[in-house]
């Protein structure tokens, strides 16, 4: 008797806890698609450390019944290409957190997009038009169910002639 008591209690709390799982919290599911940067820039010339912003946006799914907050973007660059008179390093990358983006939060059940601005410089001081650089992006978005990483297409920054 006593274990059909307990069997029956176990499958109770169960039954409650999967029941509470999307109400609590529990299962939160936030998904993340569809990053995207600006494919191309091109750098005038003349230009020294010319600053110019590449534009970011990923695509957002919250598919609990909990708001989910977005705490902060870590962005890390490598320049994994080049051609011509290219002076950067192939390999060269850089890592920066941003908290100046938007939205700030995905509502329960929402989709969203979540936008924000890359800071870049280039020089050229006549590079040529055949001369560009690839860059490979990935994002680590920090939100309060977790940590989510999800990489963009590639940015190339090419010269003027």
């Amino acid at each position: 008797m006593r274990n059909i008591v307990r069997s029956a209690l176990l499958a109770s709390a169960l039954l409650a806890l999967v029941a509470c799982g999307p109400i609590c919290g529990i299962g939160a599911s936030l998904s993340l698609s569809h990053a995207h940067v600006d494919a191309t820039y091109s750098c005038p010339n003349p230009a020294n450390d010319l600053p110019y912003d590449v534009h970011a946006t990923i695509d957002a799914r919250n598919s609990s019944f909990s708001s989910v907050q977005l705490k902060s973007i870590q962005e890390t660059w490598t320049n994994v290409g080049s051609h011509g008179n290219w002076s950067g390093t192939k390999g060269g990358h850089g890592t920066e957190s941003f908290t100046k983006f938007s939205p700030k939060s995905v509502a329960a059940g929402g989709n969203t997009t979540i936008k924000f601005v890359i800071p870049f410089t280039c020089t050229n001081a006549g590079a040529g038009s055949d001369t560009w650089g690839d860059f490979s992006f990935k994002f680590v978005v920090k939100t309060s169910s977790g940590d989510y990483t999800i990489s963009p297409n590639n940015h190339r920054l090419a010269f003027a002639g």
